[in-house]
């Protein structure tokens, strides 16, 4: 793959866990792995988040580089249209590069624009809830997963948000207790989800670590 764009363009590999966190807050990267495409003074062109096949892979970074699919290609389709996955895939790339507030923006016209429980509403409620999770405000993000929950009951969405608020539960408050009860409670509210016997490990788990 290296060997395909090697004429084009430049490559720089940056462990931004460990030795380059300057170039992860430049370009606010929050998640591992992630690569960003520049042009020649630095600037973001676009960038993909998380693992992709080697095909899809070249056909975007190909597609970015003629100007499709990146964020301003979106926004300029946006202008003149009510398309609500289009309004999802611009909200995705705001939040992925640091762009809380216009993220936000985004996700709120969604909602504006279609049913308040449908599938894509789900979606966004819980990116919306993850942002202010990762804003550290653990309080504010229990409630709005505790909402969504209430709102979503029996569907995927709900399930997640019972273990998003285990989750905060357990890493973020160490409130091993608590953890606990939602862990047992998803299990005992979705007893035929996939996650299940993840939820029953995990409350397991954290018991043995109660009691040790």
């Amino acid at each position: 793959m290296i060997d395909y764009f090697s004429n084009d363009m430049i490559f720089v590999k940056a462990n931004a866990e460990e030795a380059d966190s300057l170039t992860a807050k430049k370009y606010s990267v929050s998640g591992y792995p992630t690569f960003v495409l520049t042009d020649a003074k630095g600037e973001e062109i676009d960038r993909i988040v998380g693992y992709m096949e080697a095909g899809p892979f070249l056909e975007t970074v190909n597609n970015y580089l003629q100007g499709i699919g990146t964020l301003d290609d979106l926004l300029a389709k946006a202008a003149d249209s009510t398309d609500r996955m289009l309004y999802y895939e611009i909200a995705e790339k705001y939040k992925y590069r640091g762009g809380s507030d216009e993220a936000k923006m985004w996700y709120e016209k969604i909602l504006a624009a279609g049913e308040p429980t449908d599938s894509l509403a789900g979606e966004v409620k819980i990116a919306l809830a993850d942002m202010v999770l990762r804003n550290k405000e653990y309080d504010a993000a229990l409630a709005e997963f505790g909402t969504i929950e209430k709102d979503f009951k029996g569907t995927p969405f709900g399930e997640t948000a019972i273990l998003y608020q285990a989750y905060i539960y357990r890493s973020k408050l160490n409130d091993t207790t608590k953890a606990i009860s939602e862990y047992e409670r998803f299990v005992k509210e979705y007893p035929n989800s996939e996650d299940a016997e993840y939820a029953t490990n995990k409350a397991k788990e954290l018991k043995g670590e109660a009691e040790e």
